[in-house]
């Protein structure tokens, strides 16, 4: 899993994060608009040179004694996300480890971006979605992820209609360059689906903000 948690925390530093805001904190967002000329500035953080780490094979998932572990749970491939406490319905785009070794974000700051060199939804292991707090127009589509609790209900569901239905179990916040990555991104041997948006104050020399919002959330039996 050293693998897995290598890349991992690379993607744990750009994911879910606006570079085009001119407030203090992610909570001040909703009630200012940005109307500078600023050039946008990207927040994928460049792997070292020439360390872009394979991942291995989703269906090679293995133990601590190298075993391999065969997955036959339902897994899908999501397409859409519902967290009706908040009013998220959004589409999912995929995003993974791209040519010059940075980890991709959503495009839109209207979806959100799964992971898609981890675990499907439904798989064992930890799903990853992300999706940036805000934009320069104000809120993005995480914006409220804030304001989930234990027990509030997360849906994915494929383009085919069949859906999964997470429960949120807690949220946390973590210091940007303190963040466990093994819990967030490594094995489980449950199904987990673990969401990540930024929050803190924004920095605007590094064009990033200082912590990371994180829910975890478990397969619902």
């Amino acid at each position: 899993m050293r693998l897995l948690t290598a890349l991992s925390f690379m993607l744990l530093l750009l994911i879910g994060c606006s570079a085009e805001n001119n407030s203090e904190t992610a909570s001040e967002q909703a009630s200012q608009v940005e109307t500078t000329s600023e050039t946008t500035a990207s927040t994928e953080t460049a792997a070292p040179a020439n360390q872009k780490t394979p991942l291995p094979p989703r269906t090679q998932t293995t133990n601590e004694n190298g075993k391999v572990i065969k997955d036959e749970s339902i897994s899908i491939e999501p397409h859409r996300i519902e967290i009706p406490s908040i009013g998220v319905d959004a589409l999912v785009e995929q995003v993974g480890v791209i040519e010059n070794g940075q980890m991709g974000v959503p495009e839109s700051f209207e979806t959100v971006g799964w992971y898609n060199e981890g675990p499907m939804p439904g798989e064992r292991g930890n799903s990853v979605i992300s999706g940036h707090v805000d934009s320069r127009n104000g809120p993005a589509v995480f914006f409220d992820l804030k304001n989930l609790e234990a027990g509030d209900e997360i849906i994915v569901s494929s383009a085919d209609g069949e859906s999964l239905t997470y429960v949120v179990d807690r949220i946390e916040t973590y210091p940007e360059n303190e963040s466990p990555v093994e819990a967030i991104f490594d094995y489980s041997f449950q199904s987990n689906l673990n969401l990540i948006t930024c929050t803190g104050t924004f920095n605007r020399e590094s064009r990033n903000y200082s912590d990371r919002l994180v829910v975890y959330s478990s397969l619902k039996k």
